[in-house]
């Protein structure tokens, strides 16, 4: 949750600049107020609080329903802090220095950069932003190793859109995952495309949105049939039977707590 809002000072921006020993984000709000979002080690993700649960930096207020449910979502990779873009309806611009560039998949983050996320129109159609300036006191800077062999790359899968096959890749090796329903099946390719749309970038799909996909809008069911998350569950659980080595600790298709799910995948050409 955003914290510690403040009133007006004289700069002309509400509230005075928190400094923090630790990552951060120093966040302005569309109307000026200030306040401080620690960083923690795991993955922080931003955009806006519903009735099923909240991100864990939600900015609110967005009267105009502007912020995704996940926007965009920031983690620690090899050394460096990251921002991806969430496949959001209204995209995540990177300021840095004077100079602004949409996140399109994955973009490192620089000591002093800000991430804006529109959170209002005024009457005359101008747009507002939230403003998050990345505070690190490190000073994180871009890796200077050499990136890792195949044989170190994370475990994931890879979807060759033309013969409609799914492959996971594991130190180095390739093998076919086979056997796959079509309702895994749908739910891979689903979120294969999206991953491909979103730079090669997985995206957190909503457990409402996967229900959609996989049967149709409740005015769709037949009589006396309706679908939930228990029956998407079951959906998952045998994905995961097929494609992770232990399925009760997935490293794939991975939970977004009170979201959905998101999956590891690249895809080939289309």
């Amino acid at each position: 949750m955003i914290e510690a809002m403040t009133p007006t000072d004289d700069s002309g921006e509400r509230g005075t600049t928190v400094k923090s020993r630790v990552t951060c984000f120093r966040v302005t709000s569309p109307d000026g107020y200030r306040s401080t979002h620690e960083l923690g080690a795991g993955r922080t993700r931003i955009g806006r609080a519903t009735v099923d649960g909240a991100p864990e930096l939600v900015l609110d207020p967005d009267p105009h329903r502007l912020v995704s449910r996940v926007h965009c979502i920031v983690e620690h990779v090899d050394g460096a802090w990251t921002v991806t873009d969430n496949g959001s309806d209204n995209g995540t611009i990177l300021r840095r220095g004077g100079e602004l560039t949409r996140v399109l998949g994955t973009t490192e983050l620089r000591h002093g950069d800000a991430v804006l996320v529109i959170g209002d129109i005024t009457p005359a159609g101008e747009p507002r932003y939230w403003k998050l300036t990345f505070d690190d006191p490190f000073r994180t800077e871009a890796a200077t190793v050499a990136a890792p062999p195949a044989t170190g790359e994370a475990p994931h899968l890879t979807y060759d859109w033309l013969q409609m096959k799914v492959y996971r890749v594991e130190g180095g090796a390739k093998q076919e995952i086979t056997g796959l329903a079509p309702q895994s099946h749908r739910l891979i390719r689903y979120l294969a495309e999206l991953s491909r749309l979103n730079n090669g970038s997985p995206v957190a799909c909503t457990h409402t949105e996967l229900i959609h996909m996989l049967w149709g809008r409740p005015e769709e069911w037949p009589p006396s049939r309706s679908y939930d998350e228990t029956n998407l569950r079951n959906v998952v659980t045998a994905v995961r039977k097929r494609i992770e080595r232990d399925p009760a600790n997935p490293l794939l298709l991975q939970t977004e707590r009170n979201i959905g799910y998101r999956l590891l995948i690249k895809v080939g050409p289309a």
